[in-house]
């Protein structure tokens, strides 16, 4: 396993969010978190990476615990993270948010990435690669986000809600640059509400809710699960 989480406790001051989360990740999987609103999958991504800190629990990436570890030794070790906010710097022209986010990272073997190789992947930003971060459309965006976390060189990213609020078309080819993203040997964990989307291109899936993994199976098997759809996702 590339990724093991477990007994995953985790609080907001006094509010005990997380309540003994596990989940594990192999090489080169793509597996989706779903829940509804407030369920608890956004606070087990910052978990794992360091953002809100679990208070008891392990997670180990390639044998290493890495929970009370800062969020930039995390990402160091091989973890990129994509937040639902995007946070893109938008005073900074396209190809100046890619370039400040290069870096080397602990486990990466592969084939180094670069802006041109970034450009590869999401050939939309070559075109806009003189404008302002701030200037581009909250998809476009979002593919800076994405590109700028590969520019670090990451084994295992952390997507969260990657197609919240984009229109059909663009969701559609988000969802093939993630089977690519895959195909090319990067393993990816993504929190979602669009169920739709998730279950056309995961391997796997948990379910989270109220803060406690429900579920946890292959998507054919939740796709024919349909108690678990209705009582947690809403279908």
């Amino acid at each position: 396993m590339i990724l093991e989480a477990s007994g995953i406790n985790t609080y907001y001051g006094t509010s005990h969010i997380l309540f003994d989360v596990a989940l594990h990740m192999k090489q080169g999987e793509l597996v989706c978190l779903l829940g509804r609103n407030g369920s608890g999958k956004t606070t087990t991504l910052r978990s794992i990476m360091g953002l809100t800190a679990p208070k008891t629990g392990k997670v180990m990436f390639h044998g290493e615990d890495l929970r009370g570890r800062p969020s930039y030794y995390i990402a160091q070790r091989g973890i990129g993270y994509v937040p639902d906010n995007r946070l893109i710097f938008p005073d900074l022209t396209v190809r100046e948010n890619l370039e400040i986010g290069k870096k080397k990272s602990e486990h990466y073997t592969g084939e180094p990435w670069t802006v041109d190789r970034a450009y590869e992947i999401f050939p939309h930003l070559k075109k806009l690669e003189k404008h302002l971060g701030g200037h581009l459309s909250g998809g476009e965006q979002q593919m800076l986000t994405i590109a700028r976390t590969l520019m670090g060189n990451p084994e295992l990213i952390l997507l969260d809600e990657p197609v919240e609020g984009l229109a059909p078309l663009i969701v559609k080819d988000f969802a093939e640059k993630l089977i690519l993203l895959k195909k090319m040997g990067v393993t990816i964990l993504f929190s979602e509400q669009n169920i739709r989307f998730s279950l056309a291109i995961a391997e796997r899936a948990y379910v989270i809710n109220k803060g406690r993994i429900e579920y946890e199976g292959t998507i054919a098997e939740l796709s024919r699960n349909e108690e678990i759809k209705q009582k947690y996702l809403m279908i």
